[in-house]
């Protein structure tokens, strides 16, 4: 039987959300029939305990591939792109763990996939072909050059497709993910509130679909959408985006808010979003904007792999600059709170918000609309390297002053 991900019920349920995960994860995966211009798109917020993120080039392996990796550690990856347009992230979901499994984890799975994979379907062979022999328990996001999109929730010895150009499995072109699966709690019924509300990350899981559907019902998802929305999203327990906040009403945030499971949250160390190519386009084509940090104290950075390396910014011995400015403005907004308990839970204090809002979303949009001229010419000629790493440090170089300029005005030391 095949399960439909479109989530269908309102949001105006409230969500007692229990536990926490060292390592949790909001994703989606949307079919090119879903975007306003027909190319797929993946996105993920990367949520873990490991905040020093930075991008790496890796030229082993049947493909070349670029990929966010936990700073210093290059044998695992956690979202990427190789040179064929594969695309490749994940949730972890503990309902899929197996004990005594052995083989490659999540991250160093994904590697490898991105090493040896050029489509969804080889992706799918892979899987096939390791069953029984890896150790992975995750919601696996894929989009490749041929149309292919599609999300693989996948234990050590089993595996099942939600594919998001199935119009049974996902009517409206998209997947979304958190930290469960259907496959995990089979018994969970994606339009069912009440039961989603008892598991940890149905609320992110339903509140990604909605924005999701709200783009939709604006004309289609797109890159800018998922990267100035869906990464910074800071709603209530119901769902309702708070004032003031990307997605609020005018108004002003409240003063404190607890991230917990927000989507944007004081676990969310690093985000990407894949925006793919249609069929018989380049490869090359395919960019990786990533977000180093968490995504409201940020600016995404485009990146190619035609490009062969990654900007002085993006990377770093042990740490990445980007990453360590942006870490910087987190941390100094995030603040000890007394509860009733007598302990003290990590709330986010917002009053930096709005200045540090009103230089990194237009400077994005910005870095948007080159990046779009761009694609424009190299789709009527062909893809420029050069002009694309020139581009690429540009932008690394500009999203590094500006962070560092807010910082230094903010009274914060990076």
């Amino acid at each position: 039987m095949k399960v439909r991900s479109k989530c269908l019920m309102p949001l105006a349920v409230a969500l007692f959300l229990t536990g926490e995960l060292a390592v949790a994860c909001t994703t989606g995966v949307i079919s090119g029939k879903a975007t306003i211009d027909g190319r797929p798109l993946l996105w993920k917020n990367r949520d873990t305990s490991a905040k020093n993120n930075q991008v790496v080039y890796l030229d082993e392996g049947d493909y070349r591939s670029m990929a966010v990796v936990t700073a210093g550690n290059r044998g695992s990856i956690w979202m990427g792109v190789n040179e064929a347009g594969f695309c490749i992230e994940n949730s972890v979901t503990r309902d899929l763990s197996e004990k005594g499994a052995k083989g490659l984890g999540n991250g160093s799975f994904m590697k490898k996939a991105l090493q040896t994979c050029a489509t969804v379907e080889d992706f799918e062979r892979l899987l096939k072909e390791t069953d029984g022999s890896r150790a992975t328990a995750a919601n696996f996001g894929v989009i490749d050059a041929q149309g292919g999109a599609a999300i693989f929730e996948s234990s050590a010895s089993t595996f099942r497709k939600f594919d998001a150009n199935d119009p049974e499995v996902a009517p409206h072109g998209y997947v979304v993910r958190s930290n469960f699966s259907f496959t995990g709690t089979p018994d969970v019924d994606p339009t069912d509130a009440a039961k989603l509300a008892e598991i940890y990350s149905g609320g992110r899981f339903l509140r990604g679909c909605k924005l999701v559907d709200m783009a939709l019902a604006d004309g289609g998802m797109s890159a800018k959408h998922l990267l100035q929305h869906n990464t910074r999203d800071y709603s209530d327990p119901v769902g309702n985006p708070f004032p003031g906040s990307v997605n609020g009403d005018p108004g002003t945030l409240p003063e404190r808010i607890d991230t917990t499971h927000t989507i944007s949250r004081k676990t969310t160390v690093s985000a990407a979003v894949f925006y793919g190519v249609k069929p018989n386009e380049d490869p090359l084509l395919t960019t990786m904007w990533v977000m180093l940090g968490e995504p409201a104290f940020t600016v995404a950075v485009p990146c190619w792999v035609g490009t062969g390396e990654i900007a002085d910014e993006m990377l770093g011995e042990k740490t990445s600059p980007i990453c360590d400015v942006a870490r910087s403005l987190r941390d100094a907004s995030y603040v000890e709170v007394a509860n009733d308990d007598g302990e003290t839970d990590l709330m986010l204090d917002t009053s930096a918000l709005p200045a540090i809002w009103a230089r990194t979303l237009p400077s994005e949009r910005k870095h948007l609309e080159r990046a779009a001229d761009a694609l424009d010419r190299w789709r009527e000629s062909k893809f420029d390297p050069d002009e694309a790493m020139r581009l690429h440090r540009q932008i690394s170089l500009e999203v590094h002053s500006e962070l560092t300029s807010l910082a230094a005005a903010l009274s914060v030391t990076p």
